[in-house]
């Protein structure tokens, strides 16, 4: 009787003498190679000698153990693409939120203008400066005693061209000493888009990275 070790033998030997590059490279059993050994195997067998029942079972368990490790297997590939996919469909949803993330600048379209920024200490005073894309000053705000965290105070921007303005904070503790902090701008999110697998919100017309957010609220509206 052939036994599975001679097909498989033969098998071995196709293998290592076929004439693609795929059977020169591939040494792994694949579900037609397994077939085929099976079949083999069947027709080679002694009639007066049969394969018994319980071995046969258990080369088609083999089989099907074989199968659902390739589906796994295929599932698995394409799992990277399935959740992102979701994750992009989850982005859509911010639209109309608000959001707060790391950036120097705001944006100016009325008489007021709202400068966020997270201070990682408390402040007992310091100022704020607002430059124009020119790079010379257009307003300056005081600051005064206030708590760790995010913070924002209001610019009186009544006087000067709307549009985009940057701003640098210096701040200082009650000993005097420096206190460094994160600039933020923050605004409604009007758009998201999508770039080497990476999302980027439009707040306040600036396209920020995800990865700069800060925080996402609900919109009041």
């Amino acid at each position: 009787m052939a036994t599975v070790n001679n097909v498989l033998a033969g098998l071995s030997g196709s293998i290592k003498t076929g004439t693609t590059s795929a059977a020169k490279t591939d040494n792994t059993l694949g579900q037609d190679a397994f077939m085929k050994m099976l079949l083999a195997e069947l027709k080679n067998q002694d009639p007066l000698n049969p394969m018994e029942g319980k071995d046969f079972a258990a080369q088609l368990a083999q089989f099907s153990s074989l199968q659902q490790l390739s589906n796994l297997n295929t599932t698995m590939n394409n799992l990277p693409s399935y959740l992102q996919a979701f994750s992009n469909a989850q982005m859509a949803g911010i639209i109309g939120n608000e959001a707060t993330a790391s950036g120097d600048t705001v944006t100016v379209n009325g008489s007021a203008t709202n400068i966020f920024f997270s201070l990682p200490a408390d402040i007992a005073g310091g100022t704020i400066k607002i430059y124009n894309s020119a790079g010379s000053q257009a307003g300056s705000v005081d600051l005064g005693k206030l708590k760790s965290g995010i913070n924002s105070i209001s610019w009186d921007s009544g006087g000067v061209t709307p549009g985009d303005y940057r701003y640098e904070i210096s701040a200082v503790d009650k000993s005097g000493n420096a206190v460094a902090a994160t600039k933020l701008i923050s605004g409604t999110v009007t758009g998201v888009t999508f770039k080497d697998d990476k999302a980027y919100l439009t707040v306040n017309g600036q396209e920020v990275a995800f990865s700069n957010i800060v925080s996402i609220n609900k919109s009041a509206n």
